[in-house]
Formats: structure tokens, C-alpha cells, sequence
């Protein structure tokens, strides 16, 4: 994947609707977008959280610096505007599609409130890579208010040596990646979500 331009990765058996609907919400950033399609990938419980999402929005550096320049200004509400496609279909009280993980002979639900559906991948300055989650549960209000937060937050993480993002990384000790990022809308900042027990030290 080319790591300066804004990459959509998705698996095959997605919803190929709201595929579509992400196209034409970015139609218009031309090269600086590219779709991928991959098999989808059945990942384990036990590290659920680490592998690709169903839809993966990878934040490349070059187009995240972008992002704070004036002529990004137009891109950043289509960006929007194509996450809040899939919030329709996967996310809040009743969600069109529900999200139903298969193990070895059960039909299960994951055991977390991240949506297994949506998330978003950046690299940061020092090559460490995170990803950003959703609350499958979140108001569209609460999804494109994170939208916001996440997108200020990779725009920091790529250009300084400190931001927010690479203190929290600092922070957990841990050299387990991509390191995991979701906001907290009681605190209104932005929290490092472990995936293993507590007890588990990488």
C-alpha cells in the first residue's frame, strides 16, 4: 500500500453498498486514494482487536500532513462524510448489520464495545504505528465527533516529536502494534485501550 495517499482496505465479504458509497464520498481525491480488497480474515479472540478491521482507513504520512494544510480544507469533509456512510449501516442502537464473529463451532459475539466493522490506521513520526477505534454503541454525534479528534490527533502524530498519541504509546510501556486508540467521550480525551488481561505484560 502506498504509504502517501489515503488507503481503503476492506474485506471481500463487507457490505459491497457501503463500499460504494465510500468510492463516491472520495471520488474526487483521484490518486490520493486507492481501494483494496482482501479475503477476509476470521482472526482469533484472543487478539480480535489487533488484526485488520473489516474497513481499514490507513492514514498515510504525506496525506495526514496534508490534512493541515489549507488545501486539505476541502478533503476533510469527505472524509467525513464516507465514515458516516458505514455509521448508518454498522453502528448505534440498531444497527442495519450486526457483527457476529466465527470460532471453531460457535456463532459469537466479540466481547468488546469497539466496532470490529471500522477503524483507522496512522504511522507516526517514529514509525509507530495505531489505530484508532469506535464505539459501535456511539451517537452519529459522539462517531463524527471522534472523527475529529482522531483526525487532529494523526495529524500531530505524524508531524511532532510529541503529541498526544506517541505520550500515550510512551505511557503503556508496551512495543505491542499497532498500539490501540479510542476517545473517551467522559473525559473528552483520548485513551490507549488494552486488548489482552491485565495481568498479560508485552
Amino acid at each position: 500500500m502506498n504509504q502517501d495517499i489515503l488507503n481503503v482496505a476492506f474485506e471481500e465479504s463487507i457490505d459491497s453498498e457501503a463500499i460504494d458509497q465510500l468510492k463516491q464520498s472520495l471520488e474526487h481525491l483521484g490518486q490520493d486514494v486507492a481501494f483494496h480488497e482482501t479475503p477476509e480474515k476470521g482472526p482469533q479472540a484472543s487478539i480480535l482487536l489487533l488484526g485488520i478491521s473489516s474497513v481499514a482507513i490507513l492514514f498515510g504520512g504525506a496525506f495526514v500532513k496534508k490534512l493541515g494544510d489549507k488545501a486539505a480544507e476541502d478533503a476533510y469533509p469527505h472524509i467525513k462524510n464516507a465514515l458516516s456512510k458505514l455509521y448508518t449501516k454498522y453502528f448505534g442502537e440498531d444497527p442495519k448489520y450486526k457483527v457476529r464473529i466465527l470460532t471453531t463451532s460457535e456463532n459469537k459475539a466479540p466481547d468488546t464495545k469497539y466496532s470490529l466493522i471500522l477503524a483507522l490506521y496512522c504511522v507516526g513520526k517514529d514509525n509507530q504505528r495505531a489505530k484508532f477505534l469506535y464505539e459501535t454503541t456511539w451517537s452519529k454525534e459522539q462517531f463524527e465527533m471522534a472523527t475529529d479528534v482522531y483526525i487532529q490527533a494523526m495529524t500531530e502524530f505524524v508531524s511532532n516529536d510529541q503529541s498526544e498519541v506517541s505520550e500515550l504509546i510512551i505511557a503503556s510501556e508496551s512495543r505491542m502494534e499497532p498500539h490501540l486508540i479510542a476517545w473517551d467521550p467522559s473525559v473528552d480525551a483520548l485513551v490507549r485501550i488494552n486488548a489482552l488481561p491485565s495481568h498479560v505484560r508485552i
